[in-house]
């Protein structure tokens, strides 16, 4: 399992300062989507010219164009490119292809779908390398439901939906985040994520970094990495 720190807020100084304390803490650091439109693939260049051994998610959300994007993300540095999972499958089809010609992988992100098992399979069988789903520890999505009683019709917990699409992945690696820290990422790890996205459970901490290593120390502890 790998340990992924996500950024999708702060100055662009700030960013590379943490970068340069917590890349020895993390086995991957993405560059979000806030971030990505505020400083561009400048900012993934020279992350990338800084720390060449560090691999980088950019959260690119694609939708269209996957071609010109994909190619753009992964010649300024990327390991990882996102595609959203609304994305027409020719697209996402496009960006595995061009993908595995720059030995980079694509995450595609579940985001805004309810009902999302189906397309879960439908992507996996794409090729994607990973497929990205909310813990349920925030609310920050309809499907996040931390307070099931607020649901008359759907009594799930967190991590139930992250299950659910886990059962339907036969080749790509679950990747999972929002709302995950020290407290519950013992949890997490029994679905056997190849990824465990963290953000403000390490920056939001008194001690990011020593954190940050307590998380991944938690992370190496399982066997699976992708």
């Amino acid at each position: 399992m790998q340990l992924q720190l996500t950024f999708d807020h702060g100055k662009r100084h700030e960013l590379i300062d943490a970068i340069d304390r917590y890349a020895g803490s993390v086995d991957i650091v993405e560059i979000g989507y806030p971030e990505l439109v505020t400083f561009g693939l400048d900012l993934v260049s020279e992350l990338h010219g800084q720390h060449p051994d560090l691999k980088l998610c950019v959260d690119a959300k694609v939708f269209h164009g996957g071609t010109g994007i994909t190619r753009r993300c992964f010649e300024a540095g990327a390991h990882i490119v996102t595609v959203l999972a609304a994305a027409p499958d020719p697209v996402i089809s496009q960006m595995v292809r061009h993908a595995h010609e720059y030995g980079g992988k694509i995450m595609c992100d579940m985001d805004g779908y309810k009902r999302p098992g189906t397309r879960t399979a439908e992507v996996d069988g794409l090729g994607v390398d990973y497929v990205s789903i909310a813990s349920g520890y925030l609310m920050e999505h309809e499907y996040d439901l931390h307070k099931p009683q607020r649901r008359s019709l759907f009594q799930l917990r967190p991590l139930d939906l992250a299950g659910a699409v886990k059962r339907n992945l036969i080749h790509a690696g679950l990747a999972i985040g929002t709302g995950i820290n020290e407290t519950n990422i013992r949890d997490v790890m029994q679905l056997d994520p190849a990824i465990v996205m963290v953000g403000r459970g390490i920056l939001a901490t008194d001690d990011p970094a020593a954190t940050a290593r307590r998380l991944k120390e938690i992370a190496e502890a399982s066997p699976r990495e992708r």
